[in-house]
């Protein structure tokens, strides 16, 4: 109170003084409290931002992998529909009625010799029915129920096959060489080789001559595809020749098959007319 009456009594330019020189000694003191200020806002916001970046990243990671999710999904939906294009376009070139079917399950006892389709008696499916895909036999059906049925695969002991030599230039006197396909010995190594017995004495068909049905037992139409020849030689008894073969299905690998239904009766269909 006195100090402030002494100021106020002083003479003008003396009070100025003073306060000038009060103010030199207390200025330094207040732009360092204005520069913390700063330094503490702008510290502020840099955590803000780290703290939104973050945030950012973290949504930008989410959305990434909701774009991959999406890619692979369309990704598998074009290879689905490119299967599905090459599988219509090959039906629609053979003469045959054909049932498109998915695989279900493989038979868990003996994984690589049968499996299960989704189409069963309700579907019109029926017993011994030849069983395909666009690369050739894939086996029979062996039993029906009325939603699924069991298949038999080429190589396992109950689907036998009656197959030739395909007709070919190279193969000449050997094109009328019939035989069977069965189970190979070194199937339990590779369930993709099977033999092919009792073809005629002295048959010696060159690696990589093809295999088809023969169509004869009436079992499987004329001319599918089975596989191909790795070698050949003299059965033991030195009756017959035999070879092995490649099959051309890697049955491991099935996704859908076709199934061949019974020829329509002609006559029957013109009455339906």
């Amino acid at each position: 109170m006195t100090a402030g009456i002494v100021l106020l009594s002083l003479p003008t330019r003396m009070n100025n003084q003073l306060k000038w020189m009060v103010a030199g000694v207390f200025l330094p003191f207040l732009g360092l409290a204005e520069a913390v200020d700063e330094k503490a806002e702008s510290l502020q916001s840099i955590v803000v931002s780290k703290q939104e970046l973050l945030r950012e990243n973290q949504q930008l990671r989410r959305e990434l992998q909701n774009y991959k999710i999406a890619l692979l999904k369309n990704q598998a939906i074009a290879t689905e529909n490119a299967l599905l294009r090459q599988q219509l376009g090959w039906r629609e070139s053979l003469p045959w009625r054909l049932l498109p079917a998915r695989v279900l399950v493989k038979d868990p006892t003996n994984w690589w010799r049968s499996l299960y389709i989704n189409l069963g008696s309700d579907d019109g499916i029926i017993e011994n029915s030849p069983v395909l895909s666009p690369s050739g036999l894939v086996g029979k059906i062996e039993q029906v129920e009325s939603h699924r049925s069991l298949v038999r695969l080429v190589g396992d002991q109950h689907c036998k096959v009656a197959a030739m030599l395909a007709i070919s230039p190279r193969q000449g006197k050997y094109e009328s060489a019939h035989g069977t396909i069965t189970p190979g010995a070194g199937t339990s190594l590779n369930p993709r080789l099977v033999d092919f017995h009792h073809l005629p004495v002295g048959t010696e068909p060159e690696p990589g001559a093809k295999v088809i049905t023969s169509g004869l037992g009436g079992g499987y139409p004329r001319g599918i595809p089975v596989g191909h020849i790795i070698d050949s030689r003299s059965s033991a008894s030195g009756l017959f020749a035999e070879a092995r073969v490649r099959l051309a299905v890697d049955l491991n690998r099935l996704e859908m098959v076709w199934v061949k239904l019974p020829d329509q009766d002609v006559s029957a269909t013109e009455e339906g007319m």
